[in-house]
């Protein structure tokens, strides 16, 4: 007969499990007392689903998302530069056969 695990229980096992990766998952499940296959799976569904993230990760999420913001914001300068610049040399276009 298995033995079933609380929702409470197993949410306090995956982000025990997340928020301390230096933790072996076979020491963490023997020590929660459930199965290492079962903790394995249930720690590798929630990262995958973007459920559980490990305050690291969070950081360097935010980090990500700032750089990636300031390069987007960047590429609208140059953008809006190059459509001037368009709009410049197509309303004065260089005289031919001058060199």
């Amino acid at each position: 007969m298995r033995n079933k695990t609380s929702p409470q229980k197993k949410e306090h096992c995956i982000q025990y499990a997340i928020d301390n990766p230096d933790h072996s998952l076979k020491e963490l499940a023997k020590e929660f007392g459930v199965g290492y296959s079962s903790l394995q799976k249930w720690v590798r569904q929630a990262r995958s689903a973007g459920q559980h993230v490990s305050p690291e990760q969070a950081n360097a999420d935010k980090q990500e998302i700032t750089r990636l913001r300031k390069e987007i914001s960047h590429l609208r300068e140059v953008n809006d530069i190059i459509k001037k610049a368009h709009v410049y040399f197509v309303n004065n276009p260089s005289p031919r056969g001058t060199h």
